[in-house]
């Protein structure tokens, strides 16, 4: 059943609308073709040493090359996760770009404990609103540069501390095929990584290394971001560690499909380059609001600013099953609601899917779903951002109306 334009609410992986606006493209690495949106890094860092003039001139010329070759394949309809990568001491006589194949494909390196009873805490708005430079002098310790080793090169990324003892949250997409993993921190020290978990459907992966007394970045809960509010990232871009940008929220609750999945994701001005992925987007209270994905770039470039992060509270949820060796399942609650809230407040039913539990539980069309897990619904991003922190089997209260009278029903979400 098509929603785009009957201002129905339904199904799907995450139950979110289709937006009124044209959906954003999605993200495709034409195979064979990385080489030009992985453009080579910090080339000065060669072992072979030059005189400095030829060495000026070989920079151009790589420079001006990776640009060309950067403009030629990456077309207009073309959003992509930002990679970087670089040659270092693993190949460095012989590296090649990684291939966008292995993207979806868990690292082959040590696998860590699970059941350690880790999590990520998602904490209130806390003390007072900080300077771009408070925040960055917040978060720097906290960042993280991760290089992957794979059979055909090295990609860079970025990623957070989430423990003291050695967990770090990333993207999937940083570590996807890596053959060995290694982690700098703020102090120099570079350790090898094992792997906790991985879910490159999520694009989020959780490391794990030997160490003590690193710095913990604070986790902060993205449902209490508003648009227009001021926010940072912070990565390596194109390989420069712990880049500072700012910018805003641009919006909340965005669709974005990215390759053949849609995703939820936080949208934002500040700017997401090469390297960025896996790293912090930050509050003004200098909290991890969200883990950086994604960005959309165009042949000419008139798309600017137009990045996108995991929001906290699905971080949190895919974070802490990964952590626990737990399966991850979308979930979804079985049912059609209006798009348009009643007055008043609440979403009617327009349709229940026969198989879900909220078709058993006795929902029908026609009720009108007042409140879940005691919040009042008003929209249907009421629904979305608390299916972010749910899964197929959990379950959500639901309060209804239904011939002017209310009851609450317990339904457990369903997998798609």
């Amino acid at each position: 059943m098509d929603n785009r334009n009957d201002g129905l609410w339904q199904g799907g992986p995450w139950e979110q609308s289709a937006p009124a606006f044209p959906d954003p493209p999605a993200v495709r690495i034409p195979a064979g073709r990385t080489k030009s949106s992985r453009p080579v890094l910090r080339a000065r860092r060669q072992r072979r040493k030059w005189p400095a003039f030829l060495g000026l001139l070989a920079l151009i010329v790589v420079i001006c090359l990776s640009v060309g070759l950067l403009e030629r394949y990456v077309t207009s309809r073309t959003s992509f996760r930002n990679w970087s990568w670089e040659p270092g001491p693993y190949y460095e006589e012989d590296y090649r770009p990684q291939d966008a194949g292995l993207e979806d494909t868990p690292p082959s390196i040590p696998q860590a404990d699970t059941g350690t009873g880790v999590t990520v805490d998602l904490l209130p708005p806390q003390g007072e609103i900080l300077s771009y430079t408070q925040i960055y002098d917040r978060i720097v310790p906290s960042a993280v540069s991760i290089e992957s080793i794979t059979s055909s090169g090295i990609s860079a990324g970025s990623g957070v501390v989430l423990t003291e003892d050695g967990y770090v949250i990333t993207n999937a997409h940083v570590v996807a095929g890596a053959k060995a993993v290694r982690i700098t921190f703020h102090d120099n020290r570079i350790l090898p990584a094992s792997l906790v978990g991985f879910n490159a459907v999520e694009d989020l992966a959780v490391l794990k290394v030997e160490a003590t007394g690193l710095t913990p970045a604070s986790f902060g809960d993205s449902n209490t971001l508003r648009i227009g509010e001021p926010v940072a990232a912070l990565g390596d871009s194109l390989g420069y560690r712990s880049t500072f940008t700012d910018g805003i929220v641009s919006s909340l609750d965005r669709s974005v499909e990215v390759d053949g999945t849609t995703m939820v994701l936080i949208q934002t001005s500040a700017a997401i380059n090469f390297g960025n992925s896996g790293g912090p987007l930050l509050n003004q209270y200098g909290q991890v609001m969200g883990i950086n994905t994604i960005k959309i770039v165009t042949e000419d470039g008139s798309a600017e600013g137009l990045g996108f992060a995991i929001p906290s509270r699905r971080v949190k949820y895919v974070a802490d099953r990964l952590i626990a060796g737990e399966e991850i399942k979308p979930g979804v609650f079985g049912f059609t609601v209006s798009t348009v809230p009643l007055t008043g407040g609440g979403l009617e039913l327009i349709e229940v899917e026969k198989t879900s539990d909220a078709w058993t539980k006795g929902l029908r069309a026609g009720d009108v779903i007042l409140a879940a897990n005691g919040q009042p619904v008003t929209g249907i991003q009421d629904l979305t951002r608390l299916k972010l922190s749910l899964g197929a089997g959990d379950v959500v209260a639901l309060t209804c109306l239904r011939d002017e009278e209310e009851f609450i029903v317990d339904v457990e979400l369903v997998g798609p």
